[in-house]
């Protein structure tokens, strides 16, 4: 008798961006950091996300362009992740467009501010974004 496959659900959204206020020690400088993954695991590479991304500004653009395979002979599984330092930054709201290949995007308004508690803020996302925003 042969059992049938169980499949998981499907995932809400597609990835999963965590958005915070960090402190680099070398450069001894405030950063924001955006850290994009995939909410899908891999079983044979721990894949790198390839994104763009451009500022003009106040806009700022992430462009997802795909995967590439991890460098290096040892490789295990795991998420796809990405992060972005955006280091010159001045407190205020920026806009931000997520765009993905096939020319779906998510737009969101993000308020930096100059406290130590709740400095960054996400709002206006959309509830049907592929894309998770986290913030701090």
């Amino acid at each position: 008798m042969r059992t049938k496959k169980v499949k998981p659900p499907p995932k809400l959204h597609e990835y999963r961006l965590s958005i915070s206020k960090e402190y680099d020690e070398i450069h001894k400088k405030d950063y924001i950091s955006f850290r994009f993954q995939t909410t899908k695991e891999f079983l044979t590479f721990q894949y790198i996300l390839k994104i763009e991304s451009e500022v003009k500004d106040k806009k700022i653009i992430f462009k997802i362009l795909g995967f590439s395979a991890p460098v290096g002979e040892l490789s295990g599984s795991g998420v796809a992740l990405y992060e972005y330092r955006f280091y010159d930054f001045a407190n205020g709201l920026y806009s931000v467009c997520i765009e993905r290949k096939d020319s779906s995007e998510t737009k969101f308004k993000l308020d930096i501010k100059n406290t130590k508690q709740n400095s960054i803020k996400a709002s206006y996302i959309p509830k049907d974004s592929f894309i998770e925003i986290i913030t701090e």
